[in-house]
């Protein structure tokens, strides 16, 4: 069996442990179809046994109750998901595992999850209305880094530029952009997925990255690429990004061409809005956005792991950088009721007019209390990046409990920026952010979700030190945000 890109198999099994084999069967035969080395198979098959045994521990345990466990081909491997009826606790409040406890009794409670998370590479935990707990694991397949790959592409900087066209990236670009990635920075400054041909071919096929190339017209060579990612099949707002250009055709307008092209692709196909990360390293990258008519919306501290070389030589590690947002509008901003907090209404009504944009400001105040049902709240997490993203999808009587027990989480695990996202268009927002400020969240800023709907966007750094100074913004308005930043989170400047 090849398992295909548009490949996926849901079993629905009765919630009992003599069903295991069927899904460790199933996982077994998918990974072999992504053609998965066996040891990686056998890991994907223990974190399958490992997801199942925890909703079987912690599962309401009815007679009636069924497992439901998709896998799904994705661009970078294989996706499985598994949802039941659990008990309404929280995954910080469950029992971790404890070596000494392991040795000296034999009691192994909370292993699940850790194996889980060590054995993957990406997981996420959501709850949902009435019971309802899903465990979403990622394993991505093997690849081989284009700087181990390939010999470096030498070139004569000396000679002409040369002319060159755009054009959409094709699937056999894909080494070609990665060793361009590398080459342009011999430094790692994206999202580590671009240095690696073969993800960066399974996210063309998918669509789940279109990609523009520049290539020169006498013999063909790729010099330059851009991208919009989308982090949702259906997904309203894509980030621009992975754009780098060859060092003898900087200076071209190869950038620039390349987010005009993607903005009028990503018009056409009704996209909503554009959002971009500028590192705040230097103001270069930031200068370029704001000249395309992108616009500050806020700034994630600490967000992004600071660029490092790709060998082992490096000693430590050095601080983490900041990221200012941007943003780009391309359908009319909906004209919903926005409740914004008291005491953040005047700066985000600033960074909403900096967008061209007035607010309808919702004012309800039997809306405001969150309703007494359980919460739909879902959260990712990146452990190689070092961040994990809270959202709140709808408020229940349980929201602060379970924002604080993701906090303590996120913290335990290292993370250093934790983000918090509140949806505006919920009356409950307006009430409910100044408890997540108490917790230790700070205003970071606004936009629009993958679905478009605005969020007000909290961050929680979890270091001992913010180094302010080290941040570089091109615009006032950008030193606007900064500042008030600051000053909601009581930051050293």
């Amino acid at each position: 069996m090849k398992m295909k890109m548009s490949d996926s198999i849901s079993l629905s099994l009765p919630a009992d442990p003599q069903y295991l084999p069927l899904a460790i069967l199933a996982a077994k035969e998918c990974a072999r179809g992504i053609q998965f080395p066996e040891h990686d198979a056998s890991r994907i098959c223990l974190a399958i046994e490992e997801g199942i045994n925890h909703a079987l521990e912690f599962g309401y345990g009815a007679p009636h109750d069924t497992l439901q466990i998709d896998f799904s081909r994705i661009p970078l491997g294989l996706r499985m998901s598994i949802q039941f009826h659990g008990l309404p606790l929280e995954i910080e409040q469950l029992p971790k595992y404890d070596p000494a406890r392991a040795s000296q009794h034999g009691d192994i409670t909370g292993i699940s999850l850790l194996l889980i998370e060590k054995i993957l590479d990406k997981t996420s935990f959501a709850s949902l209305p009435k019971g309802i707990r899903t465990v979403s694991m990622e394993k991505y397949l093997p690849a081989q880094r284009v700087s181990d790959a390939t010999e470096p592409h030498t070139t004569n900087l000396a000679s002409d530029a040369g002319e060159y066209i755009l054009r959409l990236a094709r699937p056999d670009d894909a080494e070609a952009i990665s060793r361009l990635a590398f080459q342009s920075h011999g430094t790692v400054l994206f999202n580590e997925h671009i240095y690696y041909p073969d993800h960066v071919r399974e996210m063309i096929q998918a669509k789940e990255m279109i990609s523009v190339v520049a290539e020169t017209v006498d013999n063909p060579e790729v010099v330059g690429h851009g991208a919009l990612l989308r982090y949702a099949p259906d997904a309203l707002v894509e980030e621009l990004t992975f754009g780098f250009v060859t060092p003898r055709f900087r200076g071209r307008r190869c950038a620039s061409q390349f987010a005009q092209f993607l903005e009028k692709n990503a018009r056409n196909r009704g996209i909503y809005a554009i959002e971009s990360f500028a590192v705040t390293s230097h103001v270069h990258s930031q200068r370029a956005l704001l000249s395309h008519g992108y616009k500050e919306c806020g700034i994630l501290l600490n967000y992004s792991p600071a660029s490092h070389s790709w060998g082992e030589e490096d000693a430590c590690e050095p601080g983490r950088i900041a990221d200012l947002m941007l943003l780009k509008y391309l359908e009319k901003f909906r004209d919903v009721p926005l409740y914004i907090p008291d005491h953040h209404r005047r700066m985000v009504e600033k960074i909403y007019s900096h967008h061209g944009i007035t607010l309808r400001i919702g004012t309800d105040p039997d809306d405001s209390i969150p309703p007494d049902s359980e919460s739909h709240i879902c959260t990712l997490s990146d452990f190689k990046e070092g961040w994990a993203v809270i959202k709140i999808i709808e408020y229940g009587s349980d929201s602060a409990a379970q924002i604080a027990d993701r906090l303590t989480r996120a913290c335990a695990q290292g993370l250093a920026s934790i983000v918090l996202a509140l949806p505006l268009a919920n009356p409950a927002t307006k009430t409910a952010t100044a408890t997540f400020e108490e917790m230790g969240f700070f205003f970071a800023g606004v936009g629009p979700d993958e679905e478009g709907n605005e969020n007000l966007i909290l961050q929680y750094v979890n270091t001992a030190k913010i180094n302010l100074e080290s941040i570089k913004v091109h615009s006032d308005f950008a030193r606007t945000i900064v500042e008030y930043i600051r000053k909601c989170g009581s930051l050293s400047p």
